[in-house]
């Protein structure tokens, strides 16, 4: 019997800093206007007329730019918005945001931090100055860094298994770059120094890799906030093409369940071979799509009835780089045999004409359901415009979708399961099979 545990979006596993709370959004039918200034800095703007503004500053400063001998950086950096800058204190910050009804989070992922903030029109322009704050002026004291040491343990002692398991993936399939930890090791917390974090935003957060995004306003004022940002113009931070090596990590945890990630290298983002990915992962699984309801997908029947578990088909792509796979929850005693049929699947999917379709209506629904919300669609307007230098809406983006045949996705995924599997496991791992016994 399988559960909803892994319906959600573990995959992309944020860590975030908030501050108040903002009113929901009203939508309406808009246009999506993009362009790129002249120091190189992408902007997008949708201004559906919603009374709640949400701006997105992106820039590329995940954890694949960390240098190997200060891993961690970006955590420390995207668990440190909002504490004191040039000319705001952390207080004043949260104060003045908080009396004019805005709210403010920073997330961050392999590739990428996002500072977004949500606002009432009325108040848009004050709540603007204290992003541009937050964004260009940061300092970095070190004893704010220090009073923010009990965050960082609290974000890693609140980590799930499952983001765990992927965690660990990403490092056996990549091991540098893309396989850098989203999350600072413990063994590193209070280490990290202000002037290496000082340094890292400097070569990190710059015009050429920064995108302006917002919904619920004009073009011409996303534009107006990217001149406004007082950013470095110097170094820009480098990171090497990931190479997947394909591997296995495992981490001990003891418990009840077994939670394993299984992959293949994926598609970059912003390719038609990404998008057919999209469509196997949901095609593969995703859990009963009713409350207490049978799951009938390929993953689930592969597996079989061997007690409570969470399976789920994953997809999620970088840059120059992805991973396609499976991730699993199960009892301790039925990991070995769960997870032999799940591989079995992995190697050779062959997937029907009617899962695909289900995939690809799946995967339509959650784009134009993300799309219904302006934070989600601020911050994927921001992600496209770093990745491709454009950006689509989430109706072409569905019709991209339903352009791709069954034909189309089945040679995509021929084409990358001829590749070494990698995994990465967590928890009580005693009857969990080493990969090269799958």
């Amino acid at each position: 019997m399988s559960s909803k545990n892994l319906a959600l979006p573990f995959v992309r596993h944020i860590t975030i800093r908030g501050y108040a709370q903002a009113a929901p959004a009203v939508r309406k039918d808009a246009k999506l206007q993009t362009s790129v200034l002249p120091n190189k800095t992408f902007v997008a703007a949708v201004d559906n007329g919603s009374p709640v503004t949400r701006v997105t500053i992106a820039f590329k400063a995940g954890s694949r730019y960390e240098p190997q001998t200060e891993l961690g950086l970006a955590h420390v950096l995207r668990s440190a918005a909002g504490l004191t800058t040039k000319n705001a204190s952390a207080f004043m910050i949260s104060r003045k945001l908080s009396q004019i009804g805005a709210s403010f989070n920073a997330s961050g992922d392999r590739e990428f931090i996002y500072y977004t903030l949500e606002a009432s029109q009325e108040n848009l322009q004050e709540a603007l100055v204290y992003l541009n704050n937050i964004v260009s002026n940061q300092e970095f004291r070190p004893w704010e860094l220090s009073d923010n040491v009990s965050r960082l343990k609290f974000d890693i002692l609140s980590l799930s298994p499952q983001v765990r398991a992927v965690d660990l993936l990403h490092k056996a399939a990549f091991r540098r770059g893309l396989g850098n930890s989203l999350f600072i090791s413990p063994k590193k917390i209070g280490k990290i120094s202000s002037e290496s974090l000082q340094h890292f935003a400097s070569t990190t957060l710059t015009p050429s890799r920064c995108a302006v995004s917002i919904v619920g306003g004009s073009q011409d004022t996303a534009a107006l906030v990217a001149q406004a940002l007082q950013l470095p113009a110097g170094g820009d931070a480098q990171s090497n093409a990931s190479t997947y090596f394909g591997g296995e990590l495992r981490k001990e945890m003891g418990g009840d369940l077994a939670h394993v990630a299984l992959a293949v290298p994926g598609a970059p983002a912003g390719s038609p071979q990404s998008l057919a990915l999209a469509v196997a992962a949901k095609a593969l699984g995703n859990g009963p799509v009713t409350k207490w309801g049978a799951d009938n997908t390929p993953l689930a029947k592969a597996i079989g009835n061997i007690g409570p578990f969470a399976a789920a088909g994953f997809n999620v792509s970088y840059s120059d780089s992805g991973l396609f796979g499976i991730v699993l929850s199960v009892p301790k005693d039925e990991a070995n045999a769960a997870l032999k049929a799940a591989s079995k699947l992995l190697k050779n999917p062959n997937l029907s004409g009617d899962a695909i379709k289900a995939g690809k209506n799946q995967l339509k629904l959650q784009v134009l359901s993300e799309a219904e919300s302006g934070v989600s669609l601020s911050e994927s307007l921001a992600v496209q415009g770093l990745y491709t230098g454009s950006a689509k809406s989430a109706v072409d983006i569905a019709k991209d979708i339903d352009q791709l045949s069954s034909n189309d996705v089945s040679q995509v995924i021929a084409s990358v399961i001829k590749n070494k599997v990698s995994m990465g496991a967590a928890g009580n791992l005693a009857f969990v099979p080493y990969v090269d016994e799958l």
